[in-house]
């Protein structure tokens, strides 16, 4: 048993796992391990496996304790393993309560191994690859003393042994004095089971003095195949054939035809492993550099050729052969950039043998986790076809399915893979490295710059968009490269709404203000006229893509996959067409049909498409003065119903063409962006943005330096928490009360002017929304439950809450604080309560809930601060203030306040000591630029922009 243990030893010493299994392992980070050939192999043969979580944790080094454990899992198996505990330490720095105290106890009782002179295991020490090889040159048979494994220049001995019998094979990187890894020492072990075992002649142990010494011939010899099975297929005995006999090696090919070697462990299939190639190329090459790059002194006339498994034409390659693997006589079309042609060479039989790989892109359509093997199945983006490069090969069905580990995976993943024609089936997917940015310049079937660096087309290149000349210089795409750095899949940057735009208007450097122009409807419906760094007459009508520079200029692209529902255009061309009754487009569909209860938009007869949750919508509509309002929806069920005939009346009557430009994601039929003037249409049952005003945190009346009269709110606009500038003299018909502090608002259809400051607004449509006010808000039993009204929770009115609701607090002083969960808010009896019931389902959309201190005292100041005015300005480090109405020797306390967000953030608080009528005093305060701050004394208080 000792002899046995003392072989297997350095072996086991590698290893922080204990799980024995047969089989090789599918890990969950098998993408990072670099031996995988190796790692499968030994996990194969229940010597490790790996963590818990599925994971192997190649790069992780080794200790000692853990190594304890695996040597007790060989010896006394895993279950017996596990009911060892230690009565006594069994090294002072190894207590009793250690998690590896059992394994070190029993595997110090038995001799396998020793503490260090000093007392202690060092349990959590780690092995350097000297150790380790020494280790396993003794497990073969090599002995230390013998062999010069033993005082000062003992690595030297040891590394050049170990390398000289490829115990190193597989890293060219080896570092001896580096610890060794998890996967480094698989790698050693795997090269370990393949090496021959040596032992010496007249080996004796004698005893001299009291000390054992062993005595025995000066050179190791291999040890003879005997009575084993010679699984390895090698001259003589090696590691595995003696200790692992159920391990089986072959010699075959892949399914690439590559020479490969195939594993099997007890009859179980372990894998099959393609050798190394001898060269690799990843683009088109001469016969003759084959030749060379081989170093062959004798042309092989009939070199085999593969295309993805299946054989293609032979070719000679030969000296000087400038003919190419690819070319018009043989094997036509079959490689070009980012191709993978392996060569393999035969020395002795002067055979070689030419294996073309193909990568492709695809996406990953669904994983499949709760089956006994877990699959993902991918929708290939690229053209794949047979050897003649012209018959497509379908990949659906079970050919599209890849067993695999999907935690590595998520749905819509781009993904490299490869499929072999010989198997019917996809043999690797990796996903794709991507590179994002703006589109420089392209050359037409051969590579395109983004963001200043080229990039090659890979040989199978695939475009989302349907074709390369859709793309647009100065636009935003992602690029997915291949193993190779080359492009392989083009994509448009992920939709974001805020970046595109409607052009209504046009005007070019030949009209009558000599400038270029454009006017924009912006994604938030507002209304823009920008200068443009061309002519972009062209654009009139359609939606764009723009970026604007440092100076305001800005660039236009046609956005990809533009639709119109009928030959728009802008009414503005003609102007016998009045806004007030034609809207700002004309010439669209007489049978439009949009309703927020289904995905379905009917934008003409015949043609249909989908929104969905994500779909902006921007619905202009013109009132009888020719006014045009341009309102912004997010989601299909959150948009307005739009129909040419309204359902109101019987018969239905056709009331007017309703226009709609669109986007639609790739060439799907989901829209992304539409723009949809619905002047004089029916509409109805808009859900838009709600804007919620904390009347606790009203400010008093700000006036600006340009003048501006404004006050100050902590605010929710839709589901964002911030802060809304409430212009103090609102439009006409807006139904907001500016300067409010006692009455929380919620109003919608917010206007805002070019300074930012709130203008106007509608109340809630009780198309849209039912509103619930009172007080009194309980927790009640259920997931989506809350109780509103009443004093006690059975006296209060149940309903439920959307799982997307949006709620929040608003505490005493008007702070904002979002509830991420219904189950989060507290029965309160005397808070009081705004809630938005949506009409269509009944599920309350919306909740705000004001906490009440009804011991609070309010005031202007515990100073009695009164004052008429307050100014300042900011200059390196010094913020200078100007009170006015101010009295002689009374002290005036200014605080300077970050706005931030929803709320304000003190930054320090100065007393400046009164002058008769005015004061001007300095404060020092490091204010960062481009942030607004207030600054507030007594009732007064002004904006400083920095």
């Amino acid at each position: 048993m000792k002899k046995f243990l003392s072989l297997v030893l350095a072996l086991v010493m590698t290893m922080s796992l204990v799980t024995v299994s047969a089989g090789a392992k599918d890990f969950s980070d098998d993408g990072s391990i670099t031996y995988k050939e190796a790692v499968d192999v030994i996990s194969g043969i229940g010597v490790v496996d790996g963590y818990s979580g599925g994971d192997f944790k190649p790069t992780e080094v080794l200790t000692r304790g853990a190594a304890a454990k695996i040597i007790c899992n060989l010896i006394l198996g895993p279950t017996t393993t596990s009911y060892l505990s230690a009565d006594t330490a069994p090294f002072k720095d190894v207590p009793v309560t250690n998690v590896f105290a059992g394994y070190i106890t029993y595997c110090s009782q038995q001799g396998i191994i020793n503490g260090y002179a000093d007392g202690t295991f060092r349990p959590t020490a780690t092995l350097s690859g000297n150790a380790f090889m020494k280790m396993l040159l003794g497990a073969l048979g090599y002995d230390s003393a013998i062999e010069g494994y033993t005082g000062a220049n003992w690595t030297v001995a040891v590394i050049k042994q170990a390398a000289g019998i490829g115990l190193d094979d597989g890293n060219d990187e080896f570092v001896g004095s580096k610890a060794v890894t998890r996967e480094e020492a698989a790698l050693y072990a795997f090269n370990m089971l393949q090496a021959t075992m040596v032992e010496y002649d007249a080996k004796t142990s004698v005893d001299i003095n009291g000390a054992t010494v062993t005595i025995a011939g000066d050179k190791a010899k291999e040890v003879a195949q005997g009575s084993y099975d010679n699984n390895m297929h090698k001259p003589n005995l090696q590691f595995a054939e003696r200790y692992f006999d159920k391990l089986d090696k072959t010699e075959t090919t892949d399914d690439f035809a590559r020479p490969a070697t195939k594993w099997t462990f007890k009859g179980d299939k372990i894998g099959t492993y393609a050798d190394a190639a001898d060269v690799t190329y990843t683009s088109n090459v001469k016969l003759g550099d084959i030749y060379s790059d081989l170093d062959m002194s004798e042309k092989d006339k009939n070199a085999e050729v593969y295309y993805n498994g299946v054989e293609a034409d032979d070719v000679a390659v030969s000296k000087g052969n400038t003919v190419k693997v690819s070319s018009s006589s043989a094997n036509n079309k079959l490689v070009a950039d980012g191709s993978t042609v392996e060569v393999f060479y035969d020395e002795d039989n002067n055979d070689v043998t030419i294996c073309i790989i193909d990568t492709y892109v695809g996406t990953i359509s669904s994983k499949e986790e709760k089956v006994s093997d877990p699959y993902v199945v991918v929708n290939s983006e690229s053209l794949v076809t047979e050897k003649d490069a012209s018959t497509s090969v379908s990949i659906s069905g079970s050919k599209a399915r890849f067993e695999t580990n999907t935690d590595n995976f998520e749905e819509d993943d781009v993904v490299l893979f490869t499929y072999s024609q010989s198997a019917d089936e996809i043999k690797s997917v990796v996903k794709a490295e991507s590179v994002e940015g703006t589109l420089d310049k392209y050359t037409l079937g051969k590579n395109l710059t983004l963001a200043d660096t080229e990039y090659k087309y890979s040989k199978n290149i695939a475009f989302s968009f349907g074709s390369e000349t859709s793309m647009t210089t100065k636009s935003d795409y992602v690029i997915y490269l291949d193993t190779n750095g080359m492009v392989i899949y083009v994509d448009e940057q992920e939709f974001d709404a805020s970046q595109y735009a409607y052009v209504l208007y046009t005007q070019s450097s030949n009209s009558r203000f000599g400038k270029d122009q454009v006017q924009l409807v912006m994604s938030d419906g507002s209304v823009k006229t920008v200068d443009t760094d061309d002519d972009y007459t062209s654009l009139e009508g359609t939606i764009v893509y723009y970026r604007a520079d440092d100076k305001g200029e800005y660039a236009l692209r046609q956005a990809a996959n533009v639709h119109k529902n009928g030959s728009i255009v802008t009414t503005e061309d003609d102007r016998t067409y009045p806004i007030s009754t034609n809207g700002v487009l004309r010439n669209g569909a007489t049978d439009f049909d949009m309703k927020n209860t289904r995905a379905a938009i009917t934008t003409k007869t015949g043609t249909t498409v989908y929104g969905n949750s994500e779909t902006v919508f921007v619905v202009a509509e013109s009132d009888a003065r020719g006014k045009t309002d341009y309102s912004v929806y997010k989601g299909i069920k959150n948009a307005p119903t739009i129909m040419s005939d309204d359902p109101t009346t019987s018969p239905t009557v056709e009331t007017k063409a309703v226009e709609m430009v669109y986007t639609t994601s790739g060439s799907s039929d989901v829209v992304t962006f539409a723009f949809i003037d619905a002047t004089g249409a029916y509409v109805t049952n808009g859900k838009r943005d709600v804007v919620f005003l904390a009347a606790e945190s009203a400010t008093k009346m700000i006036t600006d330096g340009d003048n501006n009269q404004y006050y100050l709110y902590n605010a929710v606009v839709d589901d964002e928490i911030t802060t809304v500038k409430v212009k103090a003299a609102q439009d006409a018909g807006s139904v907001v009360l500016a300067g409010n502090d006692t009455v929380n608002q919620v109003v919608t259809n917010a206007d805002y002017n070019n300074k930012g400051l709130l203008t106007s607004a509608d109340a809630i449509s009780t198309s849209d929304y039912t509103t619930l006010t009172g007080t009194g808000v309980w927790k009640l039993s259920g997931s989506y439950s809350i109780g509103l009204g009443g004093t006690t929770a059975s006296a209060s009115v149940r309903y439920t809450v959307a799982s997307d609701a949006k709620m929040y607090y608003i505490d005493t002083d008007g702070v904002i604080t979002k509830i991420d969960d219904v189950k989060n808010i507290s029965s309160d009896s005397t808070a009081t309560y705004i809630g938005l019931l949506d009409v269509t389902d009944g599920d309350i959309a919306y909740l705000f809930i004001q906490e009440v201190d009804n011991g609070k005292q309010e005031g202007a100041g515990s100073s009695g601060v009164v004052l008429s005015g307050i100014s300042a300005s900011y200059s390196s480090g010094t913020v200078t203030v100007t009170l006015t109405g101010t009295n002689a020797g009374q002290v005036y306390p200014v605080t300077i306040s970050l706005v931030n967000g929803g709320t304000l953030v003190k930054l320090t608080t100065a007393n400046v000591t009164g002058a008769a009528t005015t004061t001007t005093a300095t404060i020092s305060a490091a204010l960062s630029a481009g942030s607004t701050y207030m600054v507030t004394c007594g009732d007064q208080s002004f904006v400083l922009g920095v």
